[in-house]
């Protein structure tokens, strides 16, 4: 019988939930609840993302998302990424009121569900289009994320501190590199260690395949798992290297510049947290490496980093 390690992440992560996660969301909307559909969301490489719509007794239809933690080996990868940690998070940016998903349910401990699995609203709204790198898609990116960076946690509320995806105990270059030397001098620069900056509230994996959008409006920010304590050039960082691999690095830049603009005078960005975001790729993922023109224009950018850095 063919096993969840026998196949790749994106076939797991697309699979139909089990009868017995379908049964738990109907019994969390209410008696007599029957699942009308479900799809699988697209993006995403870390949890089965699936819509589903839900008739209540009475005839009523809701249309929610379950989020499923059914990557394998994730608990060995990532084990405070956590159904826990998300939730906590949503409930916080409730609070808040920014535009996020709100939290309906959860069983952390897989108590009924498959693996563990949070069920939230579904929001309208779709992935943005090429037009993310004309400047009031921008714009509106810088905005959102100086909104994210201004949520305050409510005395008692912890969330977890900033940490990179990978220690670098014995970091390596993409495979498909054609800049080996550049990764080195940015793994050596990375060691020295971060600046000395104030933490804040933070997505921690904020680009533009964690948004929606309707008709060129920014609606939502989704993925909300790593969410963390830490320096808001994280964020910034981590979109920019988005933007550099889709588009090019003027398109970063122009981000950064927008940044600026909506978040103040007193915001200074270090490069350091540019580079730490981009060792952060490696080692590559098996099923996702590196390749090709993004790799191509990830090295340009990077190799323009280290020469801010004096590197």
């Amino acid at each position: 019988m063919t096993t969840s390690h026998d196949v790749p992440w994106a076939a797991v992560l697309r699979r139909s939930p089990e009868e017995r996660t379908l049964r738990w969301a109907c019994e969390v909307v209410g008696p007599g609840t029957t699942v009308l559909s479900s799809r699988a969301l697209g993006g995403g490489r870390s949890h089965a993302n699936h819509a589903l719509s839900l008739r209540t007794g009475t005839g009523a239809v809701h249309d929610v998302v379950i989020r499923r933690w059914a990557r394998p080996n994730w608990r060995e990868t990532d084990p405070d990424f956590t159904v826990e940690r998300e939730a906590a998070t949503l409930e916080l940016l409730a609070a808040a009121g920014l535009r996020a998903p709100r939290l309906i349910a959860a069983d952390a401990a897989a108590a009924a569900c498959d693996v563990p699995t949070l069920m939230m609203t579904l929001l309208p709204g779709g992935p943005p289009a090429d037009g993310v790198a004309a400047s009031p898609a921008l714009r509106q990116l810088a905005r959102t994320a100086v909104e994210i960076h201004s949520v305050s946690a409510p005395s008692g509320r912890r969330i977890p501190p900033y940490r990179p995806y990978h220690d670098l105990r014995a970091p390596v270059p993409p495979r498909h590199t054609a800049a080996p030397g550049d990764w080195e001098r940015a793994f050596a620069a990375v060691a020295a260690g971060p600046p000395s900056t104030a933490a804040c509230f933070i997505h921690r994996d904020f680009h533009p395949g964690n948004t929606l959008w309707c008709d060129g409006t920014l609606s939502a920010v989704v993925d909300w798992t790593n969410a963390s304590w830490g320096h808001e050039s994280v964020d910034v960082a981590h979109m920019r290297w988005n933007l550099a691999a889709a588009h090019d690095l003027t398109v970063a830049d122009r981000f950064l510049d927008a940044y600026r603009a909506e978040r103040g005078s007193d915001f200074v960005h270090h490069p350091y947290w540019d580079l730490r975001t981009l060792v952060d790729l490696v080692p590559d993922d098996p099923i996702y490496p590196l390749h090709g023109e993004p790799l191509h224009r990830i090295e340009r950018y990077l190799s323009r980093l280290l020469s801010a850095l004096g590197q």
